[in-house]
């Protein structure tokens, strides 16, 4: 037995799981050419083994969706990727660059050098972040005059970090961006990635959603959301796994199936892409933060979120393409090799695609905290499993 199918039977045993179930599959042009799917959707004990067909709630793997959607509005002709998308977020031009926020909660900002564009919430380089994630913009949001929302436009209407451009920064980008979809063609972005997404690629109805309490039959197939607890084992959570019943987070509310998003991974290393345009794939792939500048830097200070999506890779070399992180050296202790985009969710999904070998993978489960230590391992094993018997087949041929 592999490594990974030992850990598999061990961790997902029923009635003494540490991870209730896991679904990771890979494919490339042609289709599926690896698949595991183990344990239980629910940690019940009347729980049914987990289908493939489970719903799941991605988490900030919602954002390359909406990276696709914002590259399809690029490609449709209707922006471009260097404008200021204050042309259709004029909210955003209106987000000063935060200097300081006293005890007194008094507030020191300035406005930005040069405006936010498409290119920059792509990349996480807008100086947007996450309020929280960072402990300034907590503090920012203790002032008096503070009223919560759970509008993107006011939710994340939060001080800039650094001049536009000149960082990086895990944060709201994406949840502009889907606003900005929406805007674009004057529909939500669920209806839009229906019609321009979902239906191109074959999917059938119900199609993925930003708010799955409004799809019973949907939530009804929903893997259960759970957390894991000091002692080791496995309790239920909301955290993360809610949605937002009055807006739409491009970011990160998202509900689909597994087979859904492969189908995307699947058509973008397709000889016939039916969603983006074969320059715009490329760019895709193309590293957009300067070597050995502040951006790089401040993305390595977020090594904990996304080391579990690129694999052991050098520092130097990673860094960021239009809608992931990109390694540009290979990840040798799993034999994986260079140029992979991927990212992942605070569900513990994780999506990478390497272009030059034409193969995608998906990986998944409904559990917090995000790169668990047994999903570290189970993510390692299973990306190590699917090349070696990569290089066996090839050498074989």
């Amino acid at each position: 037995m592999s490594e990974f199918g030992r850990l598999v039977e061990e961790y997902t045993n029923k009635g003494e799981a540490s991870v209730h179930g896991l679904m990771a599959k890979c494919v490339d042009k042609n289709g599926e050419i690896y698949s595991k799917i183990a344990g239980y959707d629910s940690i019940s004990p009347d729980a049914s083994p987990l289908r493939e067909d489970a719903v799941l709630k991605v988490a900030s793997a919602s954002k390359f969706i909406t990276s696709v959607a914002l590259l399809q509005c690029i490609d449709q002709g209707k922006l471009t990727l260097d404008e200021p998308i204050s042309r259709i977020l004029p909210e955003v031009a209106e987000l000063k660059v935060l200097d300081e926020i006293t005890d007194s909660l008094e507030v020191h900002e300035h406005a930005p050098k040069a405006p936010i564009t498409a290119r920059h919430l792509l990349t996480h380089t807008s100086g947007m972040g996450y309020w929280f994630l960072n402990p300034s913009l907590m503090k920012w949001r203790k002032r008096p005059d503070f009223k919560p929302s759970n509008f993107v436009t006011e939710r994340y209407a939060t001080p800039l970090l650094y001049e536009p451009g000149e960082g990086w920064m895990y944060g709201s980008s994406l949840d502009w961006a889907g606003i900005a979809v929406r805007r674009l063609h004057n529909t939500t972005l669920e209806d839009y990635m229906i019609e321009h997404i979902w239906k191109p690629l074959g999917r059938q109805a119900p199609f993925p959603t930003f708010r799955i309490s409004k799809k019973p039959e949907y939530e009804a197939r929903l893997m259960q959301g759970l957390e894991r607890t000091p002692e080791g084992g496995l309790k239920e959570t909301s955290f993360i796994f809610g949605n937002n019943a009055e807006d739409e987070e491009g970011g990160k509310d998202l509900a689909c199936t597994m087979g859904d998003y492969l189908a995307v991974l699947q058509d973008l290393i397709s000889d016939t892409p039916k969603l983006l345009s074969p320059s715009t794939i490329s760019l895709m792939f193309t590293p957009q933060l300067p070597p050995s500048s502040p951006q790089t830097d401040m993305l390595l200070q977020w090594k904990p979120a996304w080391a579990i999506c690129t694999g052991p890779v050098a520092d130097e070399d990673v860094n960021h393409g239009l809608g992931g992180t990109l390694t540009l050296g290979p990840a040798e202790a799993i034999g994986q090799p260079k140029n992979v985009l991927c990212w992942g969710g605070a569900s513990n999904v994780i999506w990478w695609i390497c272009k030059d070998e034409g193969v995608a993978g998906f990986f998944a489960t409904q559990m917090t905290p995000f790169a668990d230590k047994k999903i570290l391992e189970l993510t390692t094993a299973w990306r190590r499993e699917f090349w070696e018997e990569r290089r066996r087949s090839v050498d074989m041929s």
